[in-house]
């Protein structure tokens, strides 16, 4: 008889580590934090009530754990991550295009990263508002502005690379 726990962390380690260093944009880090997000669920599983999905139990727990281990690098004054090593995708445009996307992304707040790499990932406005707890409206609203300051910010660094 399969584990349930062994299911769980099967069928969310992928999804998890990619919000997870989409977060903090560096493999290590993103790995410690995923096995730390599952640690504490594995740990916390018997208080899980099922109010809401396992899948977004999981990422509030995952986004708790991003924000706690970021508060501590900046107590410390410390920068807490590192530049990503790079996914060579085989031409210079992709490179490039990859590391402006980066750039710009790490120019937004923790809140605006956090609603469009949620999105990115398919979750829906009911399903971002229970992991944030905010209404599905400022959700709505957060995402607007957070493509909009996006694509300034990358508009911006494209002026500046010419």
């Amino acid at each position: 008889m399969p584990d349930p726990l062994e299911e769980v962390y099967q069928a969310y380690k992928n999804p998890v580590f990619h919000y997870l260093y989409n977060m903090c944009r560096n493999r290590t880090t993103a790995e410690e934090l995923t096995h730390d997000t599952f640690i504490k669920a594995i740990k916390g599983y018997g208080q899980f009530r099922g109010e809401s999905s396992l899948k977004l139990w999981l990422f509030k727990i995952a986004r708790n754990t991003y924000l706690n281990n970021a508060r501590k690098f900046s107590q410390k004054n410390e920068i807490p991550y590192a530049e990503p090593e790079l996914q060579v995708s085989g031409t210079t445009w992709n490179i490039d295009t990859e590391m402006m996307v980066r750039q710009t992304l790490h120019k937004l707040t923790e809140k605006e990263r956090t609603l469009l790499v949620l999105r990115e990932q398919g979750f829906s406005l009911s399903e971002m508002a229970d992991i944030l707890v905010q209404t599905e409206g400022s959700i709505k609203v957060g995402i607007h502005r957070a493509k909009k300051k996006f694509k300034e910010y990358y508009l911006e660094g494209e002026g500046e690379r010419k």
